[in-house]
C-alpha cells in the first residue's frame, strides 16, 4: 500500500465523516425545532391556564364580595338591627345631651346603627364591596344624618377623632358622586 492509496482512503473516509457530522447536525437541529414547537406549545397552555385560574380567582372574589354583603344585609334586617334602627330613627337627635338622656338600650342602637355604616365604609374604602353596592342596598345617608350629632359627641366626649370616620367618608363619597 502506498501513500496515494492512504490518502485516497483518508479522503474517503474523511468525505464519509463530513457527510455522518452533516446528517447529525440536520438531526440534531430538526430535534431542537420540535423542542422549541412543543417549548412553545407548553409556554401557551401555560398562558390559558393562567388567564383561567385569573377569571377562576376573580369569580370567586365576587362571589365572596356578595357573600360578605349579603351576611351584612342579613344582619341589617335581623330584628334586633331593624329595632336599633327604628330607634335612630324616631330619636332625632338635636344635641349630643339628648343622646345621653336616652336609655343605655336606645344609646346601643346608636353604637350598633353606627358600627354597620363604620363596616361598610371600611369595607369600601378597601375595596372589598363597590360603592354602587352599598348606595343600592343601605340608606347611609339617613342613617349619616340621624347620627351625625351622636358621631360628633362621642368624638368629643371620647376624644376620638377617629370615631366613625369610614361612616362619614362614606356618606360623603355617596352624596358628592
Amino acid at each position: 500500500m502506498d501513500i496515494g492509496d492512504i490518502a485516497s482512503d483518508l479522503s474517503l473516509v474523511s468525505s464519509f465523516a463530513l457527510i455522518l457530522g452533516t446528517l447529525f447536525v440536520i438531526v440534531q437541529l430538526r430535534q431542537n425545532n420540535s423542542l422549541i414547537a412543543a417549548a412553545t406549545e407548553q409556554a401557551k397552555a401555560a398562558a390559558t391556564q393562567a388567564g383561567l385560574t385569573t377569571e377562576q380567582v376573580k369569580q370567586s372574589n365576587a362571589h365572596a364580595t356578595m357573600d360578605m354583603i349579603m351576611r351584612l344585609y342579613e344582619f341589617a334586617n335581623s330584628a334586633e338591627a331593624q329595632a336599633a334602627w327604628l330607634t335612630v330613627l324616631n330619636s332625632r337627635l338635636e344635641t349630643f345631651q339628648d343622646f345621653q338622656e336616652l336609655s343605655k338600650n336606645d344609646q346601643v342602637s346608636f353604637f350598633q346603627i353606627g358600627a354597620l355604616f363604620e363596616s361598610l365604609g371600611v369595607l369600601v374604602e378597601r375595596g372589598f364591596v363597590d360603592l354602587t353596592i352599598v348606595e343600592d342596598m343601605f340608606l347611609t345617608e339617613l342613617a349619616w344624618n340621624r347620627c351625625k350629632v351622636f358621631v360628633h359627641g362621642a368624638r368629643k366626649l371620647h376624644g376620638e377623632e377617629e370615631n366613625y370616620v369610614a361612616f362619614e367618608r362614606l356618606y360623603n363619597k355617596l352624596t358628592t358622586k
